[in-house]
């Protein structure tokens, strides 16, 4: 009895929390679920016990974007959901996902938890599945190199029922064949997108046997079609495969085989790195037992905010905002740019706060070449607190200095006047920006539209 008393004081406090968060304009992703957590510390394993079943997402890019469209994938199967899709993805933004909702049952919970934060997550929920999306060198000062994330994540998984639905082009899966866990395997295969003869400056050494991989093409940075020659080691086989893909200016026609067939379908979003989040969607709602035209449907419906390929609409212009915080992701996202022929600018919102990462190094391992091949680029504006880095780094692409603009930010809320900026070119316009960047700016965007929409 007096555990229960504890534990509903506890959600009372979160919830209060909550609402006096939001009264002052705050989001409240993770403080309720801290507060709840300092009174009952078992909170997570008590409200995780509403959910018939539960998903957790991980890996280094992708886990946000994969959230929200498995659970718009999802909505169309089940009622009820739990999930934090504004991707707070430490134990407390989990906690503060079930304070909110305020459900006494849910079909389905589906979270998005930050790789180093597994362990944690894991001692709570004991997950039907685990979705793994890739692994990349990503904040080296607070991970370390990238196998100690992968063995943070390997050594979490401890119930062998978890099925585990693997990214087959990503090496790093190779290091989960001694997991007796069921395995599904997504692929992309080789398209006109593909690359071949691309240097491969990540995880270039086989996990079984330590000797150098050799690729036969490239999809990503070191996502695609590989072996070794002195183990034999390769991409596993794959239950769901992306067989052909056409991208067109904010959206991709492609098609995947599963269950013996051939399944089309169209994703809104840019970025052919997300067709890879797109294949763990469907390989995970197939598993489930969804149809394949709900699936189908579904991923054609949805329409992404929070940052990631979010594009907002100004008057007559539009402003795509995406996040970015890793080599691999940046050079992906520029990669992205290339399917619009109209003049365009282009802003790189470079900070060093925690959440960030206080080492930005890591721009020099993005391949900023990339820039070079979008067409039409009017001008390239460098912001943040580290603009000035961001700028030198663009200058040695052989990027044109008179079409570089530098709004060094006094702190990472010092935006407005470089958005303005930007938005007075009669263009098209892009904003990349780190973690702490990217709600500042789309803050600043939002208070525009709605003053434009408004009238």
């Amino acid at each position: 009895m007096k555990g229960d008393l504890n534990t509903k004081f506890s959600i009372s406090v979160g919830k209060f929390t909550y609402k006096i968060l939001k009264l002052s304009g705050k989001k409240g992703t993770a403080l309720p679920g801290k507060v709840s957590m300092k009174i009952e510390p078992n909170l997570l394993s008590k409200m995780v016990n509403k959910c018939d079943r539960t998903i957790i997402i991980t890996g280094t890019n992708g886990k946000t974007t994969t959230n929200n469209l498995l659970n718009h994938v999802l909505n169309g199967f089940y009622e009820n959901i739990a999930s934090n899709l504004n991707g707070s993805n430490l134990v407390t933004g989990v906690v503060t996902s079930f304070i909110i909702n305020k459900k006494n049952h849910y079909d389905c919970g589906i979270f998005e938890v930050d790789e180093g934060t597994v362990p944690k997550v894991t001692k709570h929920i004991n997950p039907n599945y685990i979705v793994i999306t890739n692994f990349f060198r990503d904040q080296l000062d607070r991970f370390g190199e990238v196998e100690n994330t992968i063995k943070l994540v390997h050594d979490s998984i401890t119930n062998p029922q978890t099925v585990l639905i693997l990214n087959a082009d990503d090496p790093s899966c190779l290091y989960f064949n001694d997991l007796p866990n069921p395995k599904v395997y997504y692929s992309h295969g080789e398209t006109e997108n593909s690359k071949k003869d691309v240097e491969v400056l990540e995880s270039v050494f086989c996990p079984i046997c330590g000797n150098r991989l050799e690729y036969d093409f490239i999809n990503y940075g070191n996502i695609g079609q590989y072996h070794c020659n002195n183990c034999g080691a390769s991409n596993p086989f794959s239950d769901y495969k992306l067989i052909s893909v056409t991208p067109y200016d904010g959206y991709y026609d492609f098609t995947i085989g599963y269950c013996n067939e051939q399944k089309s379908f169209r994703l809104n979003v840019m970025g052919l790195y997300n067709l890879y989040n797109c294949l763990a969607v469907i390989a995970l709602s197939s598993e489930l037992g969804l149809d394949y035209e709900t699936i189908q449907s579904r991923i054609q419906s949805f329409e992404y905010k929070l940052g990631r390929m979010e594009t907002i609409k100004l008057g007559n212009k539009e402003v795509v905002l995406v996040l970015s915080k890793n080599p691999v992701g940046l050079s992906e996202v520029f990669s992205a740019f290339h399917t619009n022929p109209n003049e365009k600018s282009i802003m790189f919102i470079l900070n060093d706060y925690a959440a960030d990462g206080k080492d930005v190094s890591w721009i020099w391992d993005a391949n900023f070449d990339e820039i070079n091949n979008i067409q039409k680029v009017k001008n390239f504006y460098c912001a943040g607190t580290r603009a000035e880095d961001a700028a030198l780094r663009l200058k040695y692409t052989n990027f044109p200095t008179d079409k570089i603009r530098i709004y060094p930010g006094k702190d990472k809320f010092d935006l407005k006047s470089g958005i303005d900026q930007l938005l007075s070119e009669n263009n098209r316009s892009y904003i990349v920006g780190t973690f702490t960047g990217m709600p500042e700016a789309r803050k600043i965007l939002y208070e525009k539209h709605d003053k434009i929409y408004e009238n």
